[in-house]
């Protein structure tokens, strides 16, 4: 059995090692190969700790460890530089580049975690032992890899299966088939219960441990202003930028920089920048929902302190550069020189009109701080009053910015910036400004209504067909609200149709969004004002308990599946332990108490008070009872302690007796028989 508890650890520790796929954002080439090469050196030094049993643990282990090690710096190339791997996964972004220092330490904790299992399970005294490093090595990679996609569902099924072998191959004997039974059991409980009761776990609801918050992000973007401050410095030219480049989808915006944190003066952004590579995070937006962008950008003028990209970056041809997991913006790290050229990919959230009108926008998470001054709220109300709450009253709040509410565009070299609460009112009162107020005014009176939005600022550049220019005077700030199973969507609440005033550099003409950054600018009707719909009280009550019932179901039926399997469960493992007693007076003493359990349940008046001889009679069986009971008085009146083989001749008698009784009764009585409890309370 030590051969079989070496297999299965090892098994284990592969199959933790391999948990830390997220990390990378999938299973690459590099990935396989490191892998591959860790878990060779660990297999070889475990087959030699099984096969030469002389060699002393501490050997086994210093030549393993250093094995894993040299497997992982050559597989990997990194050399030396693994050591610099911890520090690059713990402040890098995920998914990591699946090369190097990073791929390097991670290939060494899951070799040593499966050298670790393989190890235990050849020497130590306690063989469970072995499950130890490789549960630690998984909780490292769920932990590394939070941000990550998550792990596929059925990836828990080997790993209770594996833990159940883990269990049956520890016995120093062959398996009977009772506790291949249980183990097959435990199993099936455990996966059930997971799979019942996990969607339900208020725990499983919250934001996965990310062991990586642990440490502070190093990545400091170069410039430390809010970014919508310099509005008027590009569109003015005070600050120098032109770009040029491609667009796979032609009028695409150019995104720079998404503003989350809003203080009633300033949109600034509330990012945790940390390193990337080439691949950065796609966030946990519904992948369905996405249209995929590619970009090749030149600069020809300025430095760029963040990436432009015509959606959330999913890929970038410069590595290096910082950033924020939430928003997916890409900012130049304050001591690497920006780049003046470089291909992107981008995804954006794909949907229609009616979709939105459909679905659900998410609740804000905090409410304003500090809340709006009286004028806003009541232009907001006064905006939505008649529509019903949701995508209703945003789309009201749309209208009335770019088609009834007699706002204007303007484009006046005298317009002025900023986008405070102070300059909202301005904008209410003079109904004119540049798309900086237009978007943190319908960003905040969002907020006022309760649901999620933010600012993006970027550029609205000039296109000949999938080729564009952008310059500082393009410069433009947009809306995105978060829908439940849509993602963030683009809303420009600007009404670009309708301008006012000129300069001689401002665009000559603004170019039209695409359905993409903004769906709702067709949407020239709109549905009416709904009205209130009569509720019934039974129509109160039972709306919730539609939408409960599905999760108190699985609720239940997990608790009674525990429930079920509890007792049987607890009679194996109280029968393990009467059979594995030190002592063999007390393991015939124990068989002689698990045959008065099995005759109790099969309802023959037996009681442990009885003299061998009543029961046997009671009970009015032949055969193997008289002989166990002959065996027991043998162990209990024997002045010295009873050979080994009564012990194993009593349980033996016991199994036969067990036969015997179950072959006397009818299929309902046998299975109401496993599941008593009456004996454990006895």
């Amino acid at each position: 059995m030590r051969a079989m508890r070496v297999i299965v650890a090892g098994a284990l520790g592969v199959l933790a090692g391999f948990a830390f796929w997220p990390v990378f954002g999938g299973v690459s080439n590099a990935f396989m190969i490191a892998m591959a090469a860790v878990m060779a050196a660990a297999a070889l030094t475990c087959a030699a700790a099984l096969t030469l049993p002389r060699v002393p643990p501490v050997a086994s282990t210093v030549t393993g460890a250093a094995l894993v090690v040299v497997a992982a710096m050559v597989a990997t190339g990194s050399g030396i530089g693994l050591v610099d791997g911890p520090r690059r996964l713990l402040t890098g972004a995920v998914p990591a580049e699946p090369s190097g220092p990073a791929l390097a330490a991670v290939a060494v904790a899951a070799g040593w975690g499966t050298l670790a299992a393989g190890l235990l399970a050849v020497h130590a005294a306690r063989p469970l032992s072995a499950a130890a490093p490789p549960l630690a090595c998984l909780l490292l990679a769920l932990a590394l890899g939070a941000s990550g996609p998550p792990l596929p569902g059925w990836y828990a099924l080997p790993v209770v299966a594996l833990l159940v072998a883990l269990l049956v191959a520890a016995r120093p004997d062959a398996p009977s088939p009772s506790a291949l039974a249980g183990g097959v059991l435990t199993a099936v409980v455990a996966v059930a219960a997971g799979a019942l009761l996990g969607p339900v776990a208020p725990v499983l609801g919250r934001s996965p441990a990310d062991v990586r918050d642990l440490v502070a992000a190093p990545v400091l973007p170069r410039t430390g202003v809010s970014p919508l401050q310099q509005y008027l410095a590009l569109r003015d030219g005070a600050r120098l930028l032109r770009v040029t480049g491609t667009a796979s989808h032609p009028g695409s915006l150019l995104r720079m920089t998404t503003l989350t944190r809003f203080d009633g003066s300033y949109w600034t952004v509330e990012g945790d920048f940390r390193r990337a590579g080439g691949t950065l995070p796609t966030g946990r937006e519904p992948a369905g929902r996405r249209v995929t962008l590619t970009q090749r950008v030149n600069v020809e003028a300025g430095e760029l302190d963040w990436l432009l990209t015509a959606g959330r970056a999913t890929e970038v041809s410069v590595p290096g550069l910082g950033v924020d997991e939430i928003t997916g913006d890409v900012a130049v790290p304050d001591d690497t020189a920006p780049p003046t050229r470089y291909s992107a990919s981008s995804a954006i959230t794909q949907a229609t009109f009616e979709e939105i009108l459909a679905a659900t926008p998410t609740r804000a998470s905090a409410p304003l701080t500090p809340a709006v001054p009286p004028r806003i709220g009541s232009f907001v109300r006064k905006a939505v009053s008649g529509w019903s709450p949701g995508p209703d009253q945003i789309l009201a709040l749309y209208r009335a910015f770019t088609k009834t509410g007699g706002f204007r565009y303007d484009q006046s070299a005298e317009a002025p910036g900023g986008h405070g609460y102070f300059h909202i009112l301005r904008l209410l009162q003079d109904r004119r400004g540049t798309s900086e107020q237009y978007a943190s005014a319908y960003a905040v009176m969002v907020r006022h209504l309760g649901y999620e939005a933010r600012v993006v600022m970027g550029l609205r550049p000039d296109y000949t067909g999938d080729a564009f220019v952008a310059e500082g005077r393009h410069v433009y700030a947009w809306v995105e609200v978060h829908f439940a199973g849509l993602g963030w969507v683009g809303v420009d609440p600007s009404p670009w149709r309708n301008t006012i005033g000129t300069r001689p550099d401002a665009p000559q003409t603004i170019s039209k969004s695409t359905p993409l950054d903004d769906p709702l600018q067709d949407a020239d009707a709109s549905p009416p004002p709904a009205a209130p719909i009569p509720v019934e009280e039974d129509d109160v009550a039972a709306e919730p308990a539609g939408s409960v019932a599905p999760l108190l179901a699985a609720l239940v039926l997990a608790v009674v599946a525990l429930l079920v399997a509890a007792t049987p469960l607890a009679k194996a493992v109280r029968r393990a332990r009467r059979r594995r007693s030190p002592s063999h007076r007390l393991s015939v003493l124990g068989a002689w108490r698990e045959t008065l359990d099995r005759l109790q349940e099969a309802g023959i008046p037996v009681r442990p008070a009885q003299t061998t001889g009543e029961v046997v009679a009671a009970a009015g069986l032949s055969g193997a009872l008289p002989t166990l009971a002959d065996a027991v008085d043998r162990a209990v009146y024997a002045p010295e302690e009873p050979d080994p083989a009564l012990s194993a001749d009593a349980w033996a008698a016991a199994a036969r007796i067990h036969g015997e009784v179950r072959a006397t009764m009818p299929p309902a009585r046998r299975l109401g028989a496993v599941l008593d409890p009456r004996p454990l309370l006895r």
